[in-house]
């Protein structure tokens, strides 16, 4: 058995191998030939990549002597994360995966083979990546296709638009928090950057993906939130002595590398349950970027950075000669689990020696853009930065179509997961389910994709109110649409599918303000709208006890998933689906592509099943063989 397993192994591993010859691994961003100076005119590449999803372990034999020996924690294969040996899914055998860095406007093809190995499906969403002309490229997991079976591939092909820092991650399960993610970068040509003259280098080592590690796999136990956070999943959580001497050591933090005099561009990504803080040191950092899209320039001692949310500043490196903390805090009153607090990453300058920075003290005050509460002190809201890109003066205009949204959680009683006659325990039918929705509808992922399958899923599994159903609101093409979002109590970092929205409104509400207040307050003409360069965001963090309003021209046809990127919030139910155009408005489905849901012969329906020539009656489903009342 140990052979044909191991001759198993080999094959797998020549079939990989097979597939790297036409599709170039992402593992070093700066061998691959699409990363270049990016030029306008563009001069468009195809770019090719492999992905191999599969799990593997945090602080395993890979890592041999780390962390006493330092070395081999960058051994080929070892991945320390923050110190906790624990089950990881990885991509391409690394974490966070591939980055991904190509030019606007190029193609790109990545192939993704699953081998996790567990019966379980994969989806890659390209986040931020508006999916024009290819929404069936989405990625969304029973929204634009089918999951990818295990052992088996799919290949994405799609137009690299629009630029910025975006990113990718698993859209199925509970993938993302266990490591299926990466950065993907959208580069421009100098002359279509408007911030290009703030920095001197724009590199990929200058990319930090922050995120709350949990030392469990979120798969099985959905834990989000976290023991600790990481630096491009880099921490310092388990501590381990010498057994020579009592030294403490750690595994390796993340190092920032500067030269003196020198402005560098950075792109923080939010992959995170938290909302969280980024700030350096004794340096300003000066916003040029929010969630891809450019902004006026406004310097900052600190950015908050909700899930999903990415921001780029340049950091001028104008300070003595040294080594300076890059901080990742929890932001101050903001709820998670396990009481998080910080993580750090090093600043060092070129000639600076190799040791951490003295102090650690976390430096107070100064100005914060994006921060976790909109009444927080000294701080600036999306509201306040402005875009270096004019609001489309269709949006200036009364909109076409008006919705409000409430985002919130509820219980239901137990009679709703139990039924009294299966379960007589009161504990178990008294207890409650909770569980969060738009608008009072918990969201639940179709049987089959909506985009592609549209006439094989039962129209009950759609409705305007109740839980537990999947929820979609029709939006025609090409007219202008204005959401808003009510908070009344958690915070939620709300992410739409196939657009950015430009962020018109935000306010806080007394406690216990409900949408319908919202609207009474609207019709009044108390709320008002900012329509001259709004800033254009594709995730926003709607806080609790506000609102936020947001504009955009429906003019991407497609299914587009619109939820909490917070996975517990997802799972649970917070999601909506925004149907822009009809059938008739979508490119054609790719040919042969993946399609799954149920199955039934109706045959077995409606007569007898022959087995071996005897009749056979048909199995009668569950509800009617529960017990019947005795005959006596």
């Amino acid at each position: 058995m140990a052979g044909q397993l191991a001759i198993l192994f080999w094959v797998m591993l020549v079939i990989s191998l097979s597939e790297v010859d036409c599709f170039k691994p992402a593992a070093d961003v700066y061998n691959h030939e699409c990363y270049r100076e990016c030029k306008w005119p563009p001069e468009p590449k195809t770019c090719r990549y492999v992905f191999t999803v599969e799990w593997q372990e945090s602080m395993s034999a890979a890592c041999f002597d780390c962390p006493f020996n330092m070395t081999d924690c960058d051994r080929p294969g070892c991945i320390p994360a923050n110190g906790v040996e624990r089950p990881i899914i990885v991509v391409n055998r690394q974490l966070p995966g591939p980055q991904i860095q190509v030019c606007e406007g190029d193609n790109v093809q990545v192939k993704v083979w699953n081998r996790l190995g567990n019966s379980e499906g994969v989806s890659i969403h390209w986040h931020a990546i508006h999916q024009r002309g290819t929404p069936y490229m989405d990625g969304a997991t029973m929204i634009t296709q089918c999951p990818i079976s295990p052992q088996s591939s799919f290949t994405y092909n799609f137009k690299a638009s629009p630029a910025g820092t975006q990113w990718w991650h698993s859209h199925s399960n509970w993938q993302r928090a266990d490591g299926a993610f990466g950065a993907f970068i959208i580069k421009q040509a100098p002359n279509r950057d408007p911030n290009s003259d703030l920095y001197d280098f724009d590199l990929p080592e200058h990319v930090a993906i922050i995120q709350a590690w949990s030392n469990l796999p979120a798969s099985p136990i959905g834990a989000t939130t976290g023991n600790s956070l990481t630096i491009n999943a880099k921490g310092r959580f388990e501590s381990f002595e010498r057994e020579d001497s009592d030294e403490i050591v750690y595994t390796p933090r993340e190092i920032f590398r500067v030269q003196p005099d020198k402005r560098y561009r950075f792109r923080v990504i939010g992959n995170n349950a938290c909302h969280l803080e980024v700030s350096i040191d004794n340096h300003n950092l000066t916003v040029i970027a929010a969630d891809g899209a450019p902004i006026q320039n406004i310097s900052v001692d600190r950015i908050g950075v909700g899930s999903g949310e990415r921001f780029d500043f340049v950091l001028t490196a104008d300070q003595d000669v040294g080594n300076y903390w890059f901080r990742v805090q929890v932001s101050r009153g903001f709820f998670c689990r396990n009481g998080l607090q910080e993580e750090l990453a090093i600043l060092r300058y070129e000639g600076a020696p190799q040791e951490d920075p003295g102090d650690r003290a976390s430096p107070e005050g100064g100005l914060i853009l994006n921060p976790a509460a909109l009444e927080t002190p000294n701080g600036i809201t999306l509201l306040q930065i402005d875009s270096t890109d004019a609001t489309d003066e269709k949006l200036q205009s009364t909109p076409d179509q008006q919705f409000y949204f409430e985002l919130g959680s509820a219980r239901l009683p137990g009679s709703h997961m139990f039924d009294s006659e299966d379960y007589p325990n009161p504990p178990l039918s008294e207890a409650t389910e909770g569980f969060f929705h738009v608008n009072f509808v918990s969201f639940k992922f179709p049987p089959s994709p909506l985009l592609t399958q549209m006439e094989d899923i039962n129209t009950k599994e759609f409705c305007s109110a109740g839980v537990n159903l999947a929820e979609r609101r029709s939006v025609p093409a090409n007219t202008v649409v204005e959401v808003v979002l009510v908070s009344e109590r958690s915070t939620h970092p709300m992410h739409i599918h196939g657009y950015s929205l430009r962020v018109v409104g935000v306010g806080k509400l007394p406690r216990g303000t409900t949408v319908e207040d919202v609207i009474e307050l609207d019709q009044q003409g108390n709320i008002t709208r900012k329509l001259d360069n709004a800033v254009l965001k594709d995730t926003i963090s709607v806080e609790s006890g506000s609102y936020y309003i947001f504009r955009f021209l429906a003019d991407n046809p497609g299914q587009w998933l619109f939820h909490c990127h917070d996975i517990f919030h997802l799972m649970d139910g917070m999601a909506i689906v925004l149907q822009v155009g009809e059938t008739s408005d979508l490119p054609p489905i790719p040919e042969d592509f993946p399609r799954c849901g149920s199955w039934s012969k109706p045959a077995y329906e409606n007569q007898k099943e022959r087995k071996n020539g005897e009749s056979v009656e048909p199995i009668e489903p569950a509800e009617k063989r529960r017990k019947q009342p005795s005959a006596e």
